[in-house]
């Protein structure tokens, strides 16, 4: 080949690779949003409905309350992604940090009472002492698996209520727990029940990512990682339970169950009448029990109710057919015995990730008694298996007397915002009414999970206000932007992607960069070379 034609060649490779690279290289970039990132034309509501960023430059802010006028934040401070703490925005848009010192992360629940605020905390209640220290007033909550103890109510008789959810996916500790982050740190966890139970004494045989020398390791139900179970075993229950819902008095005294068999329950709320309603998600695809196609939920919650995990979904048992999934086992039921099932009230689309709800107390915002529901969305394919509908990201309008769901918020394009290269919700994780009764979004922002962990976006978290625009007006012309306290790269546990992950789904094209010109090197030393 002529010198000439080569080095024409090869720097038609070179173009087109550097071509094709790119536009991949911009998309990594501009898949990680920056704190300025908000825009409300990336988001349709219902009809005579708007949205506008109210708070800004959040660190993965998980539930707020009103306290009069005020706003109180959670920051969780999930995967130390930025110190926890919980933030007073005044209406004039000033902030302050209400209390920091002592959260354990992460910061799932907010409650006032009698001017006092509560805080819902990793493995306790705690309240918040004019000084702004804290009283623990329930400790021991069985919070350091995948799941914790998430959001607290009032109660019509003045007794707190709080979401606990469980340590695994479907009761049995295995792989997936490591990609969570906790088996190794932890390896003694396992679910703890509400009352006793007798096991079937079905066991796993799985890797053992704690070890790396191959090893396999037999776990059964309720029992640590690596512990089989026998058949005929009984579990003993504890008040302090795993997938409950739980009530006690505000001094932490008479901790008692109010219903079981909940995987995740996150959203409380009281309606006028003082009935309790709440949210839970269902079973994902992962782990040594995966579950597929079990829905989200929202009960009516009745007294002294099991509601089936972990054997049974959508009020039948797991034994179906349709909790297959494809290329795993059928699952079977872990106990001897259940007590009577109750049913769910309604079901959403598998993986909508129901967090938070508020139920509307007014005409001015509309829809008087209806629920409205934060849907965080899935974490496809890590816990959804074959099911990668972008499901969630939005705000469910629930008509709780017909049982329909409606769309009341959601993305132009779905998914979370920021993949898509839009503005709009990111995660929402709760909503609350303020006393204007515009409904206030409570959104993590950008996160991810794969093999290797939960992701997070430090100062990516917002706060949006829906309001009717026919009864309310807008109120903020710009966000507020609260000043912002991320911890230092070094000390945090995940983050959204680093440089060398933003490289690494590129790293193939780079090396065909790489081999072209070195390609191109070697013909030439050869055609210098040639007598």
């Amino acid at each position: 080949m002529h010198i000439h034609t080569l080095f024409k060649t090869c720097l038609f490779l070179l173009v087109g690779a550097f071509v094709f690279l790119l536009p991949q290289l911009i998309r990594a970039q501009e898949d990680v949003p920056t704190p300025e990132d908000f825009d409300a034309n990336d988001i349709t509501l219902e009809s005579n409905y708007a949205i506008e960023p109210a708070v800004i430059n959040l660190s993965v802010p998980t539930t707020a309350v009103f306290d009069g006028q005020d706003l109180l934040i959670a920051e969780s401070g999930f995967a130390q992604t930025a110190q926890p703490r919980v933030l007073r925005l005044k209406p004039d848009g000033t902030t302050s940090v209400e209390v920091s010192e002592g959260l354990e992360p992460p910061v799932l629940g907010l409650l006032i009472i009698d001017n006092q605020l509560y805080i819902s905390h990793r493995g306790k209640v705690s309240r918040v002492e004019e000084d702004g220290s804290l009283t623990d007033i329930v400790t021991g909550l069985p919070s350091e698996g995948d799941h914790q103890n998430n959001n607290i109510s009032l109660g019509p008789e003045g007794k707190i209520y709080l979401g606990q959810g469980t340590v695994t996916n479907t009761g049995v500790v295995g792989e997936d727990n490591y990609v969570f982050g906790w088996l190794d740190k932890k390896p003694e966890l396992h679910d703890i029940p509400c009352q006793d139970i007798t096991l079937r004494g079905q066991n796993f045989t799985t890797g053992n990512p704690l070890t790396d020398n191959g090893q396999e390791v037999i776990t059964g139900a309720y029992k640590p990682f690596g512990t089989p179970s026998t058949e005929g075993e009984t579990i003993n229950g504890d008040v302090k339970c795993n997938g409950a819902i739980l009530r006690f008095n505000p001094d932490g005294s008479d901790v008692e169950v109010v219903a079981w068999g909940l995987r995740n329950p996150f959203g409380l709320e009281f309606d006028e009448q003082g009935q309790l309603w709440a949210t839970y998600h269902g079973a994902d695809v992962r782990g040594s029990r995966p579950v597929f196609n079990d829905p989200d939920y929202l009960l009516k919650v009745e007294e002294g109710a099991w509601y089936g995990w972990p054997d049974f979904f959508d009020g039948v048992s797991v034994e179906q057919s349709r909790f297959k999934e494809p290329t795993q086992p059928q699952p079977h039921q872990l106990w001897q015995q259940h007590q009577p099932l109750t049913l769910p009230y309604m079901t959403f689309e598998s993986h909508e990730g129901t967090n938070g709800l508020a139920i509307s107390l007014s005409d001015n915002f509309g829809f008087k008694g209806q629920a409205f529901i934060a849907a965080f969305g899935t974490f496809a394919p890590v816990t959804t298996g074959a099911n990668v509908e972008p499901n969630g990201f939005r705000i469910i309008r629930a008509d709780l007397e017909n049982k329909q769901e409606f769309d009341f918020a959601s993305n132009v394009l779905p998914g979370p915002a920021y993949l898509n290269q839009q503005d709009g919700l990111n995660r929402p994780s709760d909503v609350v009414f303020g006393p204007d009764d515009a409904l206030y979004v409570i959104d993590w922002g950008a996160a991810t999970l794969d093999e290797e962990g939960l992701k997070l976006v430090p100062q990516t978290g917002a706060i949006w206000r829906i309001y009717n625009t026919s009864t309310q007006q807008s109120r903020f012309e710009t966000p507020i932007k609260v000043p912002a306290e991320p911890i230092p790269l070094e000390e945090r546990e995940t983050l959204a992607r680093t440089s060398w992950e933003l490289v690494q789904p590129l790293l193939p094209y780079l090396i065909l960069i790489l081999g072209v010109i070195v390609l191109v090197i070697l013909a030439i030393i050869y055609l210098l070379r040639r007598p």
